[in-house]
């Protein structure tokens, strides 16, 4: 995961001020061939380009990475049109499909450590993605999926009382 962020944005020291539309325009040019090759649209919404939040460019990247290529991999396979949309409601980011729903048996089970349904797959991509948020004082949950979207995801910050637990070395609420 750590290679599709670029080196610079991995030196950075403190938590700094990231902006939708920079997230989007890394993964447009990172998929920019790929979203072609399988005729999916990337899009954000003018809400999601404004929203602004503070992190790590080594932890988010990588997250919306792999939403993205997960997203991109079952899209191919679904009739069109085939679009991945980024936007925010309130203080949560919101990447949505209009690819096949997850079954109810496997919702949280995606998250688990090697729980893949992808051919070849590892099942590692949304386990790590969870953990590394949750490090950093955000969640990774599957939601209802927005009007003609099959899938969506949510990053948001996690309530304050979970960040002071796991700061403190005990669990938090969730």
């Amino acid at each position: 995961m750590t290679l599709f962020t670029p080196l610079q944005r991995r030196l950075y020291r403190k938590p700094i001020r990231l902006t939708g539309a920079e997230v989007f325009k890394f993964l447009n040019d990172l998929f920019e061939e790929r979203l072609t090759r399988h005729a999916v649209a990337l899009e954000a919404t003018p809400r999601f380009k404004r929203y602004g939040f503070t992190g790590f460019p080594s932890t988010f990247y990588p997250v919306f990475v792999n939403l993205v290529d997960n997203g991109v991999f079952w899209l191919r396979q679904s009739a069109k049109p085939r679009t991945i949309r980024l936007d925010v409601d309130g203080d949560r980011m919101v990447i949505a499909n209009s690819g096949p729903p997850i079954a109810a048996r496997d919702r949280e089970a995606i998250f688990e450590l090697g729980f893949t349904r992808k051919p070849g797959g590892r099942g590692l991509g949304l386990h790590i993605s969870r953990e590394v948020l949750r490090k950093e004082g955000y969640s990774l949950d599957l939601v209802e999926p927005p009007a003609s979207f099959g899938v969506a995801f949510q990053i948001q910050p996690a309530p304050e009382e979970g960040i002071e637990s796991r700061r403190k070395g005990r669990s938090g609420t969730r």
